[in-house]
């Protein structure tokens, strides 16, 4: 205990194997990219509001919006890396990391659930992918409950079916809008970077959905039933071992998973899709790489200055840059490794520390989330204004 109490950073030779793998896939990504023309994100989205099969598709792009990479293959991936991690939980086995869902593997299915029902409401019932009918429009929040207030209200409600549905509901219904709202009046004129609108948007409508749930009658809280006994899970949050395990946990932090066997799983979908074809992912700009670099930076500098924060089982929001300060910063300054590296760098000093004093300032009743998406707005607009004035 004397040790960890002295002990402030995080291992260096993790922080280096991270960055080192970061750099790897950054000049592999680039190497690999095919030129499958089937799979090119303008043709994914070209007249897909009469193709059910390009929904269907935009459905699993979605669960990877959060990452910047809008990739069939790697959101179909993440789920089925969801489902390994939870049976891998469920029966206790030696490799299932870090227990998905925040050591509520219990949940995983009501977490999964909230998402693919209240996006499936966005896409198919709400029909916001009407939105692509105007030519001009090549992009649409529909993403955002699978990353906001649904998941979130089912980690604090446990496993209730009126929270589930309340919850989808309102989450399909919000969401989507409001996000187009505050990117056309708020994010464009002001010239922020576009994930600004986003991010705020599952800040504005995770305290709304959290609030009104808080409020009805009918929606009630149920227990969560552990899928074993409690025992001791602290671990020694300065071992090399343990820093790759979180960097790598950190890409799924997004949708609640918070294991790196599906962040595995996620990136494998990604190398895939971006074998068959460099023009999908990331909206087709051929950023991938430089995105991923960006992302592995920002993980490993937060988890390097803010290990300790992890000690005796705790958390903390060391995800914020990877899905939003750097891949952000790439795709408005440019794909290159200087761009990924002070973005990345920069969003991982930053991005733990304003999520925790906005946790500080939370209501009753609305999950940690609506600060952690509030830190990732503060620090966009922060890391992409100081970027303007220096030489990028």
């Amino acid at each position: 205990m004397e040790k960890s109490e002295t002990r402030k950073f995080g291992s260096i030779l993790g922080l280096v194997m991270s960055l080192t793998i970061g750099f790897c896939l950054y000049f592999i990504l680039k190497a690999i990219e095919g030129a499958n023309a089937f799979f090119n994100y303008i043709n994914m989205i070209d007249d897909i509001t009469h193709s059910v099969p390009k929904q269907i598709a935009w459905f699993f792009m979605n669960f990877t919006e959060a990452q910047f990479y809008a990739s069939l293959f790697a959101g179909i991936g993440l789920i089925l890396g969801g489902f390994v991690a939870w049976q891998l939980a469920k029966h206790n086995a030696k490799y299932k990391g870090f227990e998905i869902c925040y050591g509520n593997a219990s949940l995983f299915p009501w977490v999964f659930a909230s998402q693919a029902i209240s996006l499936f409401l966005a896409i198919f019932v709400f029909r916001y992918i009407n939105l692509f009918s105007n030519s001009s429009v090549t992009w649409i929040a529909t993403f955002i409950s699978v990353v906001g207030a649904p998941p979130a209200v089912m980690l604090l409600y446990g496993p209730s079916v009126s929270a589930l549905l309340t919850s989808s509901v309102l989450g399909g219904l919000l969401c989507p809008p409001v996000a187009t709202w505050i990117s056309a009046y708020i994010v464009s004129p002001w010239k922020l970077p576009g994930v600004v609108a986003n991010v705020s948007t599952m800040a504005i409508t995770g305290l709304i959905i959290c609030m009104v749930c808080k409020a009805l009658p009918w929606v009630q809280a149920k227990p969560t039933r552990s899928y074993h006994k409690e025992i001791d899970t602290k671990e020694n949050v300065y071992t090399a071992k343990w820093f790759l395990r979180r960097v790598l946990a950190e890409f799924s932090e997004a949708p609640f998973y918070g294991n790196e066997v599906a962040s595995v799983f996620l990136l494998i979908g990604l190398i895939v899709g971006e074998i068959i074809c460099g023009k999908h992912g990331a909206y087709g700009s051929g950023q991938i790489p430089a995105i991923v670099l960006s992302q592995f930076i920002g993980a490993a500098v937060g988890i390097f200055l803010y290990s300790s924060k992890f000690e005796d089982g705790g958390w903390y929001a060391t995800y914020v840059p990877v899905v939003s300060v750097g891949p952000a910063c790439v795709l408005m300054f440019g794909a290159n490794i200087s761009v990924a590296v002070f973005s990345g760098a920069l969003g991982g000093v930053l991005g733990g520390p304003v999520a925790e004093y906005f946790a500080g300032k939370l209501p009753d009743g609305v999950h940690v989330t609506v600060a952690n998406v509030t830190s990732m707005a503060i620090c966009t607009t922060v890391v992409a204004t100081i970027m303007k004035v220096l030489p990028f």
